[in-house]
């Protein structure tokens, strides 16, 4: 490939990226100097339903509530979650039994527009990607991932989005 043929390569690759970015901020929506993760999309209240059901069902549970705020049900981009989860540092807030524990950890990021969850052990985040895929978001470790661990509990009680 030649120098010129690389060289606009480059440039179209520079003005997407440009591009991708100008977007990504344009949906930050600021309070105070705190982004919340901006959604990428919505998805009808019963498709939202049926995918929650569907992961309990997978789970064998059969007693979750399921709290669903809108008709039309925000859905994210998994790596700009991961990015915004790394900008608001959670993770690093001092764990204080009672003070600060899961339930307050999850409380922040619901604040910053993630939904909540709690099992009968524990309190996290969760979110449906663009792609109709479930994750589950540990607050006090920003890690990501479509299964609880056995120590975040195994038995849902609900299910609450933004």
């Amino acid at each position: 490939m030649c120098l010129i043929t690389e060289h606009t390569h480059a440039l179209k690759e520079l003005k997407e990226v440009k591009a991708e970015l100008a977007s990504v901020k344009s949906q930050l929506v600021l309070l105070g100097n705190n982004p919340v993760i901006p959604h990428s999309g919505t998805i009808n209240i019963n498709e939202m339903s049926s995918i929650l059901l569907d992961k309990l069902d997978d789970m064998d549970d059969d007693r979750a509530d399921i709290y669903l705020a809108d008709v039309d049900c925000k859905v994210y981009k998994k790596q700009l979650v991961m990015a915004l989860l790394g900008l608001y540092e959670v993770n690093k807030l001092e764990y204080v039994a009672e003070t600060m524990d899961c339930d307050d950890f999850a409380a922040t990021l619901y604040g910053k527009g993630l939904p909540l969850i709690w099992t009968n052990l524990h309190a996290l985040n969760w979110f449906i990607d663009d792609n109709e895929a479930l994750w589950f978001v540990e607050p006090q470790t920003n890690k990501i991932s479509q299964a609880l661990e056995n120590w975040q509990g195994w038995d849902v009680r609900f299910f609450i989005n933004r």
